[in-house]
């Protein structure tokens, strides 16, 4: 169980009392400030695009590939399993299909074949016989590869947009990728997909053989789901990008057939196609395929021009996505039963680990391995790194992680690299081979070399951190202001979802939906409680079903969120996605936890910390006989069996709503220290007001008076 708050981090132009517009403040926030700057970002028929020539190699490509069309010589393009990489694939055959090209695609397998050119895939390329290989997404780390096929006679043509190992590059005739260390191209965040569509207008401009309006239509519509799907960032051409590519599906029909049927299929009828749609309704789709089998249907989808067959291929997609979903949810409930078991082992346990979480599962299917331990870092607010013996290396487990917060698995990785087979990834995501036999090693040596990095850190830099963007009085958040944040669309990467802070408001309903795993929360003013319908603002907590004890109607508290709209039988109202959900802090007004608990720790004994903050009382510093009942009573029934990582703050509410008292949070950190010394529990910490705990079977009556920090508090 997670009962967390994070750290939030209001910006600068942010607070209240700014005499900025929000639009200002939000502009101001994301470094925009020159009016022509302003107008490029919010205008919807933007300008931002850069001249594909100013790639390295690609006036040479265009008369590579011109040759080759004009000859009639067969062209291979190897594309990627992900939906950035199969649109890349589509967006390069569609053109030279629509000029009668003879050319094929090959598109690896996940499992079998792994991530570029690699050696077990080579001898397809061969089959196929190609004159000329174009690969897109991939290649610029296949440095042996392509130098072998080239040495075959074959052309390569390398398109991609990943990072370069060292300052080397593959030895193929062109190399169009922004990340070569002599770059000459302005913008180095495109994604595979939009390095593709360069190739294409850079062809349409300067070879005999020109693009059409309906093969561009569908090239920018495939690029700009690839852009909102490999997560790059949303500034400079690929905002241009994003955007076309939503004029052009809202235009009517989309120009590209599969689009169009899986729109038709998906879409709300009457609501414009967004990113949050492409996100979580599309693109989850397309990589279902490559995940759990091939990614043929996905390249299907792209590729169909009968409607019907396009409309077959989302269909199957559909069905292909649910499965995933539904291996997804297996392996993530597998894993967290694994993380919260209290007889896992005590060096890998939650109280006593403070680098990424480690889980193994015999069979887990890799084509789902990164969504979980997604879904295992925001659920736990950890690292987590998930492991399978599903692999082709019968004595190599294979594995998938992703960050969390400011952590670098990268780098702490790159670190550990003695210890593993093979690994690569970035800042926030990695995909790690290591031998079976290692793995008690590796995962001694990442906890440790973990523990010396957040040694090392700032206090603090570690926490969960979450960007507030403004501060929101009550009557704000309007309709209107969710207007004018819907201005800075399309969100992602670089230009996120704003979020608001909105303080001191009165829970007027709450309840829990979706058998507990969402919180449902009516909130107004302090001013207006009770005002009949007046400013009830509804606010949706997904995933957070395990708050519903901590508060009750009635109580004060802040929250930070999201502004979307929700649509019901034709009505659009405004909702509030919750991102985090705490106590007001006039609920402990005297008592700040980090100075008592900077106070406590410099050895202070109680009667004297009440003496320096006035105002307070011993009764809020050392716990009774009852509240030692109400604390462990409260957390056996509902974190028995588990391991618990809670905020004091949301504890002492839990147990306040539950038993209806009063309890500081100082007292219940006070009391599970006293239980940990007496065996009743494990006890680990997070940071001053933080603790991680699983409860123990014990036998007997544990004497509480005997341990030392009992016997502390009660010295007075």
């Amino acid at each position: 169980m997670m009962l967390t708050n994070k750290t939030w981090n209001v910006s600068e132009y942010g607070c209240q009392g700014h005499s900025d517009t929000l639009f200002d403040v939000l502009l101001k926030n994301r470094g925009i400030t020159d009016p022509k700057d302003v107008e490029d970002f919010v205008t919807d028929n933007p300008t931002l695009w850069h001249d594909p020539f100013l790639y390295n190699d690609m006036a040479r490509a265009v008369e590579i590939i011109t040759e080759s069309i004009a000859r009639g010589e067969k062209i291979l393009v190897y594309g990627d399993y992900d939906c950035d990489g199969v649109t890349a694939t589509a967006i390069i055959v569609r053109y030279l299909k629509s000029h009668g090209c003879n050319v094929d695609y090959i598109v690896p397998h996940r499992a079998e074949h792994g991530y570029g050119l690699t050696d077990n895939i080579i001898d397809s390329v061969y089959e196929r016989n190609p004159n000329l290989l174009i690969t897109v997404d991939c290649g610029i780390t296949n440095i042996e590869t392509v130098s072998e096929i080239r040495k075959k006679g074959i052309k390569v043509i390398v398109t991609d947009h990943h990072n370069v190992k060292g300052d080397e590059i593959p030895d193929a005739d062109c190399v169009i990728c922004a990340k070569r260390s002599d770059n000459t191209y302005p913008f180095i965040d495109l994604c595979g997909a939009g390095v593709a569509l360069k190739l294409v207008e850079a062809m349409g401009r300067k070879s005999p053989y020109k693009v059409t309006r309906s093969i561009w239509r569908q090239a920018v519509e495939m690029a700009g789901i690839a852009t909102i799907a490999d997560l790059v960032s949303v500034v400079n051409e690929n905002r241009t990008i994003i955007k076309k590519a939503l004029e052009s599906m809202n235009s009517g029909e989309p120009a590209n057939p599969g689009v169009r049927m899986m729109n038709r299929m998906l879409a709300d009828e009457g609501k414009p196609v967004d990113e949050t749609y492409i996100s979580f309704n599309f693109v989850p789709r397309v990589n279902a395929a490559g995940r759990l089998y091939d990614s043929s249907e996905a390249l299907k989808l792209f590729l169909e021009d009968d409607e019907e067959k396009a409309a077959a291929a989302a269909s199957e997609l559909t069905r292909e996505n649910d499965e995933r979903k539904a291996i997804e949810s297996t392996v993530f409930e597998a894993a967290v039963k694994q993380i919260e078991n209290p007889d896992r082992p005590e060096e890998w346990s939650l109280t006593n680990t403070v680098g990424p979480l480690v889980v193994y599962g015999n069979n887990w299917h890799q084509g789902v391995l990164g969504i979980v331990a997604g879904k295992l870092a925001q659920y736990f607010r950890r690292s987590a790194i998930v492991f399978t013996n599903d692999s082709i290396e019968t004595d190599c487990i294979k594995g998938s992680g992703r960050a969390y917060g400011d952590f670098d698995l990268f780098s702490v990785l790159t670190d550990v690299s003695d210890t593993i087979v093979n690994f690569g990834g970035h800042k926030k995501a990695a995909g790690i081979v290591v031998k079976k036999s290692e793995v008690g090693t590796f995962m001694r040596c990442l906890e440790a070399r973990s523990r010396e990095i957040m040694a090392e850190a700032e206090e603090g830099t570690q926490d969960d951190v979450l960007d507030i963007e403004c501060e929101l009085m009550h009557e704000e958040v309007t309709f209107e202001t969710y207007k004018n944040v819907c201005r800075l669309k399309p969100f992602g990467i670089a230009n996120p979802k704003p979020v608001f802070v909105t303080r001191g408001l009165i829970i007027s309903d709450i309840y829990a939906m979706s058998d507990g795993a969402h919180l449902r929360v009516d909130l107004v003013s302090a001013e207006n409680n009770g005002a009949p319908n007046g400013g009830v603002l509804s606010a949706m907590g997904f995933g957070m079903g395990d708050y519903i004890g901590c508060f009750a109607v009635g109580d004060k508290v802040d929250i930070a969120y999201t502004l979307n709209e929700y649509k019901l039988r034709g009505n659009i109202t405004l909702s509030l996605h919750l991102e985090d959900i705490r106590p007001n802090i006039e609920e402990f007004a005297w008592e700040k936890q980090d100075t008592l608990e900077s106070l406590y720790n410099s050895g202070l004994q109680v009667d004297q910390i009440v003496k320096i903050n006035k105002g307070g009382e011993l009764r809020d510093l050392v716990p009774d006989t009852s509240d030692y009942g109400h604390v462990y009573s409260t957390i056996k029934e509902l974190c028995g069996g588990k391991n618990t990582t809670a905020d004091c703050s949301l504890l002492a509410k839990m147990i306040n709503n539950k038993c209806k008292v009063r309890v500081t949070p100082f007292v219940v950190k006070r009391c599970l220290e006293v239980f940990s010394e007496a065996g009743l529990i494990k006890l680990g910490r997070y940071g001053t007001g933080r603790v991680c705990f699983t409860i123990l079977n014990v036998q007997g009556k544990p004497l509480l008076g005997d341990t030392a920090t009992y016997k502390r508090l009660n010295r007075v």
